[in-house]
């Protein structure tokens, strides 16, 4: 029943992963948008989140900045999915 904005740190055909402000219960399912930068209207979809892990503060000790959420999914138009695809295809980031 609540709505937030996150940032998006990684996409794919499967799933995405965001930064939320605080843990999210592996299971509960949420409603998306997501906005990709060449395109006007948003990409909706239904997913599930997987799992949810703080980002470990840059001081020990501290409190997290943010935690990451990985979220599934489950129901999607093909042709966004493959909007998606094309995207993630297109702004790789080469391996480390």
């Amino acid at each position: 029943g609540r709505v937030e904005r996150a940032l998006t740190k990684d996409i794919s055909g499967l799933g995405v992963c965001v930064l939320t402000a605080e843990l999210v219960e592996p299971g509960v399912p949420v409603e998306m948008e997501v906005h990709l930068p060449d395109r006007e209207a948003p990409v909706p979809f239904l997913g599930d989140v997987i799992w949810s892990l703080p980002i470990p503060p840059p001081v020990k000790g501290g409190k997290p900045l943010a935690v990451e959420t990985g979220i599934r999914f489950l129901s999607i138009y093909p042709k966004h999915r493959e909007l998606i695809m094309q995207y993630a295809r297109l702004h790789a980031l080469p391996p480390p």
